[in-house]
């Protein structure tokens, strides 16, 4: 009788060690599984996502195409409709269209200023000005503005902005001569009613008083021309890619035009 109940306590325990390793596999299971699904989700998550984006990204596209396709479609209809363009009949009922001119006067009128810029004498047209126009500015403050601004170099003004006005104003009255002081006292003197010291508007002020004071005369002609630079006159001759006709001559901050030009329009505008 002992050992069967011996027996029966070792089955029992056997048994309850048996469920304890089961249900231990088994939470060990589950939780494989709900890592693997859950690893799965966030890839199908990030599948999805990436998806979506790419439909967004095309969908953007797509509209940008039919926006553009609206406006060529307006343009072609803003073309067979424009006034200023004619149909030219051609074989097989092929139209091109060509311009009509607004003013119809145009070639007549640009030939005569062309003929009358290709008749004048640019040399006698400088000689001429020069000869009415004196120089009415001061050489010597001329000098003492191009000392300051090749003093002011990029280098310099790239140290100097670097730091507080009134250090500026300090270096800057340590490093000139007493010519170049004389300038600089003058604008600083104004410094009451702008504020502090800037050397970025000093240095503006400075430019102005040499296109004030510039001697040089500045003569700006088209490709090919014939170079009319004269140092013992003080002429400096420059190309202008936009002259098509004629000169241009810049002289005491005064502009005198002769010319033609292919565009008023400034580069990259």
């Amino acid at each position: 009788m002992g050992i069967f109940v011996a027996v029966i306590i070792v089955l029992v325990v056997l048994i309850y060690f048996m469920i304890v390793m089961l249900r231990s596999v088994v939470s060990r299971a589950n939780q494989k599984v709900d890592e693997y699904f859950l690893g799965n989700l966030q890839q199908y998550d990030d599948v999805t996502s990436q998806k979506m984006s790419s439909m967004n990204k095309m969908y953007g596209e797509h509209e940008a195409l039919q926006r553009e396709i609206k406006s060529m479609q307006n343009e072609l209809v803003s073309y067979k409709t424009s006034p200023f363009y004619a149909p030219r009949p051609l074989a097989r009922d092929i139209y091109i269209p060509t311009a009509r001119y607004i003013d119809n006067d145009f070639f007549e009128e640009y030939k005569v200023a062309k003929d009358k810029l290709l008749s004048i004498n640019k040399q006698q047209v400088i000689n001429e000005l020069l000869g009415k126009v004196n120089y009415t500015g001061n050489i010597e403050r001329y000098q003492v503005t191009r000392r300051i601004l090749d003093e002011l170099n990029f280098e310099a003004m790239y140290d100097l902005c670097s730091l507080p006005g009134q250090d500026q104003y300090e270096i800057l009255q340590e490093s000139f001569d007493e010519d170049e002081k004389k300038i600089f006292s003058e604008y600083c003197g104004q410094l009451e009613q702008t504020g502090e010291f800037d050397v970025l508007a000093f240095t503006n002020y400075v430019k102005l008083e040499q296109r004030q004071h510039d001697p040089y005369v500045y003569v700006y002609v088209g490709e090919n021309e014939v170079d009319y630079s004269n140092e013992d006159r003080m002429i400096v001759c420059r190309v202008d890619d936009n002259i098509c006709e004629g000169l241009k001559i810049v002289y005491q901050n005064q502009v005198y035009d002769y010319s033609i030009y292919k565009s008023r329009r400034k580069v990259g505008s």
